[in-house]
């Protein structure tokens, strides 16, 4: 497997608060992706920490992790990762109520396991078709999920800026758990808010359509975010699960 990410600012931004990474550990690709909450104190801070952490307790504890407890192992990933958080507000009093979205994923062989808190997503593309495997801890996602509003509403609904879940919290996370199957080929794209909502389905046909690269598609998907007029900042990750470094 090889893997590439880029990341950019955007045309409205002063700042990055997203943060991504990846490391090979052993068998295993770990990929990362957070997005600092837009606005709020330190958030390019709380989303560097997350990644780092994520990655760093991976590389320590995933070799000895069994398969069947993978998942379990990643909740308790994300309470390490809240608890850093926590302690650096502490330690530096000005950071106080710092934030981030989280998705971490974890490709084996063929599984792909991933955990999540917040609105940045993981995508599955499997030939022609792209699959979103996460689901955003939002108020527009919660409207959508009790049927009040559609999902083309959740697109302009003022409510897809509000995080209902986030890393940070002073409280115990329950972060969302998925596993899935994947085969040889497949692409995994993680991505922030500011890419994936500033994308239609023919600028993901159009960055998908050769696949001999990772940084050309990566390239792709920020220019034509940026042409589409991006509010914000924009990450995406990429795994492809048939290239060898």
């Amino acid at each position: 497997m090889i893997c590439f990410g880029m990341s950019d600012k955007g045309p409205v931004r002063e700042k990055n608060e997203d943060s991504f990474g990846y490391e090979q550990i052993g068998e295993c690709l770990c990929m990362a992706v957070a997005d600092g909450l837009g606005g709020e104190v330190y958030g390019e801070i709380a989303s560097s920490l997350a990644v780092e952490t994520a990655l760093s307790e991976l590389k320590e504890n995933l070799p000895f992790v069994k398969d069947e407890d993978l998942g379990s192992y990643l909740s308790t990933l994300f309470n390490k990762v809240n608890v850093k958080l926590l302690l650096d507000c502490a330690e530096h009093r000005e950071r106080l109520g710092m934030c981030t979205t989280l998705t971490v994923a974890v490709i084996k062989g063929q599984r792909l396991t991933i955990g999540h808190i917040g609105d940045t997503r993981c995508y599955l593309c499997h030939g022609r078709e792209i699959r979103r495997l996460t689901e955003d801890h939002n108020k527009a996602a919660e409207l959508v999920r009790t049927g009040a509003i559609s999902g083309e509403e959740a697109k302009v609904h003022p409510g897809r800026n509000r995080l209902v879940k986030v890393v940070g919290e002073n409280q115990f996370l329950n972060p969302d758990i998925y596993s899935y199957n994947i085969i040889y080929g497949d692409l995994v794209v993680m991505c922030s808010d500011g890419l994936y909502a500033f994308l239609s389905d023919s600028d993901w046909s159009s960055a998908l359509k050769d696949r001999s690269g990772l940084e050309p598609i990566c390239r792709k998907m920020i220019e034509s975010a940026c042409s589409n007029r991006s509010s914000d900042n924009m990450t995406v990750l990429i795994a492809n699960t048939s290239l060898k470094v």
